[in-house]
């Protein structure tokens, strides 16, 4: 059922820079300027090789695009200059029931704020040319009209700020450059990764989706500030698409530039779209003018698709909401990129997208499958290791898939639709669990992937948040001990609901483009909530050292090949998952040998229980006695 919260001053799409919010965690418009309004809304993005993108926004057309910058080191009263363009939009509203009712967080607005809007009355009636009673634009509403604003509406229409998009050019890796941007007194920093680098490890890649504005997405991207400090200039931000949830209403656009400035004015936010920029009125308009891509330098045709090789990472982002099929644009730019992806430079790959190819929970089932059918193949020829998604308000890892068979030839799956947006956490899970789902909760948190090597990475997604039944709280539970809770479907039904933590050893062959058999498994089965999957379908074996359900085998005495081993803050967990991944065993690392702990390595079950938060809490202690991947 929805509710109606009466708590906002109102962001009329007719004042500059609204102030359409009631948590403290969206700062107010800048005022460091010599003359206000000021610029604001400063942010990141990859360009081409040795380029990096800064796009901010102003209230006045007569400010100019431009940043001036130096590196660290040399003196800021001699910089650099770097001149860009401008441009400005305008779009019809759309108004949402969420933006009034949210299912989580405050609400954006009011409903007598959106009726003002929405009340034509005292323009529209008798007017000097039209005395003849109501004109054509004439509404005095009493309840609020969703959807579409009217076209006769003037005061439906949303015009933008002056969006500046600026490129620097000729930047030096790993060097620190401050920047101002003009109309904004602040000084801004950041460090530029690396282009193409087998060499540049450890490499971090934050990871969400489906951010929003509520102060779970607060403590997500504040999560993402703190496990990134420290790796300026090794690190980007991924995020797989919807961003501000402003679904037509688009001064929240705006709130979110602000909201989203503090980690992206200093860190590079690479984004792809998704529904909530395609959807309500959207159409990608402000996407696009807000969050250009490097497409243009990677062969691309569209903002929707596009690559960036960024240290040892091939980094490709596509668009779940363009034509997919053998034949298509993003089609056969896809086929042309991965081929020309250069594996001893940039040995992982890693492709993002916003709805995900496999899910388990009820929530947007199988609505991506075209997509999958037409990309998966390319995806696997090519030996991508990892795919990110977002959509679905929930966290779930795959294990290693290939039209629906659990293989090492398959990528990653990783879906993190939760990043905390105002529709709060997707329920139920599909019972029973399918075998070829690792870990899944209806909680919230970012999530880290870092780049050890070429063929391991140590993977953590955090929770940082929950949804709750408590309308008192705006719905939301910041307990770090949380469970998801919600008054239309109840309790979180998933085996990790109370899991806190999904840390693990993602480890990848040294040969990803070894010939791969074609899986020959039957209609994927599924396993009850207590038993192991012990006779899923997978691809005919192609190493002896996994089993046939695809997961590592017992060996004891040495941790056996290419492995998960699943971790909490590095050390292994009592309830955590191994699976194979590999073709070949001569490339795994030492492991480390505290006490004998290699041999005393078990075979982990791939389920964590309810009670596992608690069982956690003394994982460190209970790591000296195990063996831990050393990398």
């Amino acid at each position: 059922m929805r509710r109606l919260v009466l708590a906002l001053t109102l962001c009329s799409p007719h004042l500059l820079f609204p102030a359409c919010h009631a948590s403290s965690h969206i700062p107010e418009p800048n005022t460091l300027c010599a003359s206000p309004p000021c610029s604001e809304q400063v942010h990141l993005q990859l360009g081409g090789p040795g380029e990096m993108v800064v796009v901010y926004v102003t209230a006045n057309a007569n400010t100019s695009s431009e940043v001036t910058y130096w590196p660290a080191g040399t003196s800021p009263s001699t910089p650099l200059s770097a001149s860009g363009s401008a441009a400005a939009y305008s779009q019809l509203m759309w108004i949402d029931s969420g933006l009034i009712a949210p299912l989580m967080g405050a609400a954006r607005v009011t409903e007598a704020e959106v009726l003002a809007l929405q009340n034509t009355t005292t323009w529209a009636l008798r007017a000097p040319f039209s005395p003849f009673g109501e004109g054509s634009s004439y509404r005095n509403p009493s309840e609020v009209e969703y959807g579409l604003g009217s076209y006769k509406n003037p005061q439906m229409v949303y015009t933008s700020p002056v969006v500046h998009t600026v490129r620097l050019t000729g930047l030096v890796s790993y060097t620190t450059y401050y920047y101002t941007v003009a109309g904004d007194a602040r000084v801004f920093n950041f460090t530029m990764p690396p282009g193409a680098s087998a060499a540049a490890y450890p490499f971090k890649l934050g990871l969400t989706a489906d951010l929003g504005q509520t102060d779970i997405s607060a403590r997500t991207v504040e999560r993402l500030r703190e496990s990134l400090k420290g790796t300026e200039g090794s690190s980007v931000v991924l995020l797989s698409g919807d961003l501000a949830y402003a679904d037509g209403y688009f001064p929240l656009w705006d709130t979110w530039g602000r909201f989203m400035e503090g980690l992206a004015s200093g860190t590079p936010v690479m984004t792809v779209g998704g529904n909530h920029e395609y959807g309500n009125g959207e159409a990608w308009s402000s996407y696009n003018a807000r969050y250009p891509m490097p497409f243009a330098q990677s062969g691309s045709v569209s903002n929707l698709w596009w690559s960036r090789d960024v240290g040892p990472v091939h980094l490709i982002g596509i668009c779940s909401y363009a034509e997919t099929s053998p034949g298509s644009l993003q089609y056969q730019w896809l086929s042309a990129d991965l081929q020309g992806v250069n594996r001893s430079v940039t040995p992982w790959v890693v492709v993002m997208m916003h709805a995900p190819w496999y899910n388990s929970n009820s929530g947007h089932r199988a609505e991506a499958e075209l997509m999958r059918r037409d990309m998966e193949p390319l995806v696997v020829a090519h030996g991508v290791d990892i795919v990110l998604n977002g959509h679905v308000h929930a966290y779930e890892r795959m294990k290693p898939l290939y039209k629906g068979c659990v293989t090492p030839c398959g990528p990653v799956y990783l879906n993190l639709g939760n990043g905390g947006n105002r529709e709060g956490a997707y329920l139920p899970w599909l019972e029973p669990q399918p075998y070829y789902s690792a870990f899944r909760a209806s909680t919230f948190g970012p999530a880290i992937l870092t780049i050890a090597n070429a063929t391991h990475a140590f993977y953590n997604f955090t929770r940082v948040g929950c949804q709750s039944a408590d309308a008192a709280s705006n719905y939301e539970n910041l307990d770090a001990e949380c469970t998801t809770v919600n008054a239309l479907d109840g309790a979180d039904n998933a085996r990790n609901a109370s899991a806190g933590v999904d840390a693990l050893w993602i480890v990848r062959a040294a040969d990803r483009l070894a010939s791969c058999p074609e899986p020959t498994c039957s209609q994927p089965l599924v396993q009850g909530a207590s038993a192991q999957p012990t006779s899923a379908p997978t691809s005919p074996s192609v190493d002896k050292a996994c089993d046939d359900d695809g997961e590592s085998k017992y060996s004891a005495g040495t941790l056996g090949g290419s492995i998960f081993a699943s971790f909490v803050g590095g050390a292994v967990l009592g309830a955590a998952g191994v699976l194979c991944m590999q073709r070949r065993r001569d490339f795994m690392p030492k492991s480390s040998n505290k006490g004998g702990s290699a041999e005393r390595h078990v075979r982990m079950v791939e389920m964590l229980d309810e009670g596992s938060t608690a069982e956690n809490k003394g994982a460190e202690g209970a790591a000296d006695g195990m063996g831990v991947v050393d990398v």
